[in-house]
């Protein structure tokens, strides 16, 4: 239940690997990775440590900031002064969903200090559904608010808060992610005008078959089907031809050393493999192709975060 007289909140919301393989602005998965953000009633403010802590603004042009307004302006009630206190784990711009993470962090928080229950399923489909209008799409959001991996589409319905489709895809524990996350940074509108407006015909069955083949590979375990499930013709070629060529040698590590698929994460430039063991094996050889093709950074191993955003309060 609300709390009526909350004073203080803790927002932790997972990383998202959005755009996952042939699943444009449709398919995403959550990871253990997470931001932790401390809300407290008083004087406006934003305090950042961790990752952007010298880079992000610190004042209301945050997005956590931005996105609380703007929320209890969706909601109609009057806004209450908070104060942000940021613990950032997510790269900024590397195609893991930090954007997102931050909207939410925003979002969640209004929802908790308006006195509205965020324990119920009705109230977290709202946060998500003012969160996919912000994003435009659903594939980083719906992980980020529900956990494992979600399709999402959007029906037009005009009928408020019920524009969104979201439904889990089961994934299995053993099911890992290695992420190879390159020390350049890929901004989102760079990645999206390099696509272009028409795609011919083939292109599109190819990905309809595709994208229909990793979700069945993720729900039946058929790891082998991976490798080519995550394949796709609208985004990841361009983008790895125009913005990020070196891609190719660190996908094939991943590959030589056992991962079943391979994938551009997000937007990019994080590389991500999908990998049900071997994973330091994995990780080594991701990170030693990158080293040869000049490319710094660093590879995490991840679970598939089953839970999303989770929203503890105090008195």
């Amino acid at each position: 239940m609300p709390e009526p007289n909350l004073q203080r909140a803790t927002i932790r919301v997972p990383a998202t690997s959005a755009n996952l393989g042939p699943g444009f602005d449709c398919i995403g998965m959550a990871l253990d990775l997470w931001n932790e953000t401390v809300v407290t009633k008083g004087d406006p403010s934003i305090t950042i440590s961790g990752i952007g802590a010298d880079s992000l603004p610190h004042d209301a042009t945050n997005m956590i900031a931005a996105s609380a307004s703007r929320t209890f302006r969706d909601l109609g009630v009057d806004p209450t002064p908070l104060a942000f206190d940021c613990h950032n784990r997510i790269p900024l711009a590397r195609g893991l969903g930090s954007s997102s993470a931050a909207a939410l962090t925003g979002i969640a928080a209004a929802f908790t200090f308006a006195g509205l229950d965020v324990a119920d399923a009705q109230t977290q489909h709202q946060i998500f559904t003012i969160a996919a209008d912000i994003e435009g799409h659903p594939d980083n959001v719906a992980p980020a608010v529900f956990g494992g991996c979600q399709i999402g589409i959007h029906v037009g319905t005009e009928n408020p808060g019920k524009d969104w489709i979201i439904s889990r895809v089961g994934t299995a524990e053993e099911l890992k992610a290695v992420v190879f996350i390159p020390d350049f940074t890929m901004a989102t509108e760079e990645a999206r005008g390099v696509l272009s407006a028409e795609i011919p015909r083939s292109d599109a069955v190819f990905n309809v078959g595709r994208a229909a083949m990793l979700v069945h590979a993720l729900e039946t375990r058929q790891w082998e089907l991976l490798r080519h499930a995550t394949d796709d013709r609208l985004h990841q070629p361009q983008r790895i031809e125009k913005l990020f060529p070196r891609f190719r040698p660190i996908a094939r590590g991943a590959l030589d050393a056992g991962a079943h698929g391979v994938l551009l994460s997000g937007a990019g430039p994080s590389v991500l493999a999908l990998a049900t063991d071997r994973f330091m094996t994995i990780c080594y050889e991701m990170s030693e192709n990158a080293r040869k093709a000049q490319v710094n950074g660093e590879a995490l191993i991840l679970d598939i975060a089953q839970q999303g955003m989770q929203i503890t309060t105090e008195l």
